[in-house]
């Protein structure tokens, strides 16, 4: 029989969402003078990794100075032209024309005139320019829209939950995300929290997660086995799933304040248990959903002492990437974990996050970053 579930977002302040805003765009905000030589450097690198891809950047790191920057001009002007609609295209080189000739003189019936083309391809340069800028507002206007839905459908950070401290954390790359986090209610000791992934970026990713959330609302009762629930996700998404797609999944299942979690993992990163002030990764699970028919999932289950906690977080996490090209990785997050000590779910959190964002400096996030802590009540908790 299934029971009572909680909304998938209350209505409220911002930032009482679970998903943050995403990093502000340049011109967003006042910048001070001493920040604009970051942000300019950070622009840059945005420009590179959107319009170069691997090879041409390998090609650059073998070059000179000079022969680098002449290349990086050729080619990005090239990318620019490429990504054009042919009608602009046309446009952009009578403008670029315009400019490198500001004069042409013509003899029409024997009379010379002399013409000034370099208003002509300034204005046809603006032309182009406010034809790519609308598009990109369009576009910019139903990403927030999606935005604005995601976030309705983003649960409270801290769900309360007896006996248990839990916080729920998301924060898109881009503006929307393929990250999924929930907690599904159904008694007042009986919640079930999930945690998943969807391969790809954007709006694709997005979509199908919205999809698995739906999948995972419509299937899961309060008397549903983990097992058979990770088996019928696995046939839906196997089913209606988009060729090469696919989505990892931790759900972890909690009955009472007794220290028992049970936990299903579908080819997630393992989740980790803190006891201690210890971290140890646990149930490495089966392959992630979508990937083979008819696969078999297994369960579980951890006990978990006052204090101790079970951490799930997406490799937007563990494989952030920094200016150099270095992964995060597993161990630099066990330490920060072990670095402790920290009392409460999201002091947990932040400490992760604050982690991350100091080993990629000024560098973006280029994957979703998602994080999910439940850490059982010490008797001594306030709100215990």
């Amino acid at each position: 029989m299934s029971g009572e579930r909680g909304p998938a977002g209350k209505s409220g302040p911002a930032e009482e969402r679970t998903m943050e805003p995403k990093n502000e765009e340049p011109g967003e905000r006042e910048v001070p003078l001493s920040d604009w030589r970051r942000t300019v450097r950070r622009d840059m690198a945005d420009i590179r990794e959107f319009y170069l891809d691997g090879e041409q950047k390998a090609r650059l790191e073998k070059m000179g100075r000079i022969r680098r920057g002449l290349y990086l001009a050729g080619w990005l002007l090239k990318s620019l032209f490429l990504k054009l609609t042919p009608l602009r295209r046309v446009l952009f080189v009578a403008a670029l024309y315009f400019l490198l000739v500001p004069r042409l003189s013509l003899t029409l019936g024997g009379v010379g005139i002399s013409l000034r083309l370099i208003q002509l391809g300034g204005l046809l340069l603006v032309f182009v320019l406010m034809l790519e800028l609308k598009d990109k507002l369009l576009a910019r206007n139903e990403l927030a829209e999606g935005r604005a839905i995601q976030q309705r459908l983003m649960p409270d950070p801290s769900p309360d939950i007896p006996g248990w401290d839990a916080w729920l954390f998301s924060r898109p790359a881009n503006d929307v995300g393929g990250d999924l986090v929930d907690c599904i209610r159904f008694a007042a000791d009986h919640h079930v929290l999930v945690l998943g992934d969807v391969s790809g970026k954007g709006l694709p990713a997005a979509l199908l997660m919205v999809k698995l959330q739906a999948s995972i609302r419509a299937l899961c009762t309060e008397a549903t086995p983990l097992a058979d629930l990770g088996a019928q996700i696995n046939r839906v998404f196997r089913r209606d799933g988009i060729s090469s797609s696919f989505a990892t999944l931790v759900v972890l299942d909690v009955r009472g304040d007794d220290g028992r979690v049970r936990l299903l993992n579908a080819g997630h990163t393992p989740p980790v248990v803190v006891r201690g002030g210890v971290p140890r990764p646990v149930a490495k699970g089966e392959p992630a959903l979508g990937l083979l028919d008819d696969t078999g999932y297994s369960v579980a289950e951890e006990a978990l002492g006052e204090g101790e906690a079970l951490l799930v977080y997406s490799d937007g996490i563990n494989e952030a990437r920094n200016a150099q090209g270095e992964c995060f990785g597993n161990r630099r997050l066990l330490e920060r974990i072990a670095a402790g000590p920290l009392a409460g779910a999201e002091a947990m959190g932040r400490a992760m996050l604050g982690a991350v964002q100091e080993f990629l400096g000024e560098v973006r996030p280029d994957d979703d970053q998602t994080i999910l802590i439940l850490r059982r009540r010490e008797k001594n908790d306030g709100n215990s």
